[in-house]
This record gives structure tokens, sequence and C-alpha cells, in this order.
């Protein structure tokens, strides 16, 4: 058996090594935050979270690695505020319209993760295949599209197409509200988000097989 004490060590030990490393993913979150991801450097990161330089790589190779967490982090704080929001109605239309302002709502409280998830302003690194966070949230908006055409006896016969769909709307608007390219601002683009998708669903209906 072994001695509590050890155990609690160990554990105490753990603790700290999940806290420093949350410290850098945050601080150098803040610096993209103040000065943009290109001036995102391991060694600013340290001097933010008052660590040598050294110690940053025994938890992160190089700021590709930093990126990275911060890439499935992001996606996984992104499912789980739209796996919420899907839990808030019964209604199947009203969950796309929750899943899809949630969407929306991640990536204006959380501009920074939405930027390394979609590489941009200035995130650049190589990410071969698709995060499996990045799945899950497909899955999860692909799961409500085929509620929805359950629901409303709406034949879907590509459901992966119409998910891609509505990704690259949401997607799409949220990037031009972004970067500022919808006249009148965030509250107006949100409103053509919502009027689109409900848009959207009509015409699912209606040409099915479009």
């Amino acid at each position: 058996m072994k001695d509590d004490s050890t155990m609690g060590s160990k554990q105490r030990r753990e603790r700290e090594r999940q806290e420093i490393r949350q410290s850098i993913l945050s601080a150098a979150q803040a610096i993209a935050a103040e000065e943009g991801w290109q001036a995102v450097t391991t060694r600013k990161v340290a001097e933010r979270i008052e660590y040598s330089q050294p110690t940053i790589y025994e938890y992160f190779e190089n700021k590709q690695a930093i990126l990275l967490a911060l890439l499935h982090y992001g996606y996984e704080r992104m499912c789980q505020t739209m796996q919420q929001a899907a839990e808030s109605t019964a209604n199947p239309e009203e969950r796309l319209l929750a899943i899809s302002d949630a969407y929306w709502n991640f990536a204006f409280t959380s501009p920074e993760l939405y930027q390394v998830m979609h590489g941009l302003q200035g995130v650049v690194f190589g990410q071969p295949e698709t995060p499996p966070e990045a799945k899950q949230t497909f899955a999860l908006m692909r799961e409500n599209v085929m509620s929805w055409a359950e629901a409303t006896n709406t034949n879907l016969p590509y459901p992966d197409d119409a998910v891609d769909a509505l990704w690259g709307v949401v997607h799409g608007l949220t990037i031009l509200a972004m970067d500022g390219r919808i006249a009148q601002g965030r509250a107006r683009a949100r409103q053509i988000l919502l009027r689109t998708i409900r848009h959207l669903l009509v015409a699912w209906k209606e040409f099915p097989d479009v």
C-alpha cells in the first residue's frame, strides 16, 4: 500500500503542472488579445507568467505546440457551448438556431481561440488532420439537422452537404462580422445569420434534392 503522503505529493505535483500548463495557455491568449498572434513567443509567455523560457519547453515544444493545444481546447469549449444550447429547447428548429447562435457567441466571446481554430489573424501552423473535437462539433450539428428533418418530414438526401452549408453560413457571417465587413455591425450580422438559417430550412423543405 502506498503511503498517503506520497500519493498526496504526487497529486499536488500533478495539480501544479496542470496549473502551470493552463497559465501558459492563458498567457498566450492574453498576449494575442493585446498584440496579435504574430507577437506571441515562448519568451513573452515566460515573461508573462514569470517563469524561465526553459520551463515553457517542459510543457510545450514550441509556439506551434501551444497553438495546437489551444486549437483542441477551443473546439472542445465550443462544442460544449453548442451542446448546452441544443439542450435548452425541445423544438428542432429552435435547437438549430440556438446551436448557431451559440457558435456565434463563442466566436465573439473567445475571439483569440476562434482565430487559432481557423488559422486567422496571423496564426500559421501545420494541422494535417481535422481535430477530433471539430469532428464532434460536426457530429453535433449533423445530429440536430437530422432531428429537424425527421420532425418536419423533410427528406435530406445529402445530410453532410446540409451540415456543411449550415456551417458555412454561420462561419462565413462570423468572419465577415469580425472583420467589420457587415454594414451596421454585429447586431445586424447576427439578425442576418438567424434569418438566413430560417430561410435555409424552408429551402430544404421545398427543394430537398437541390
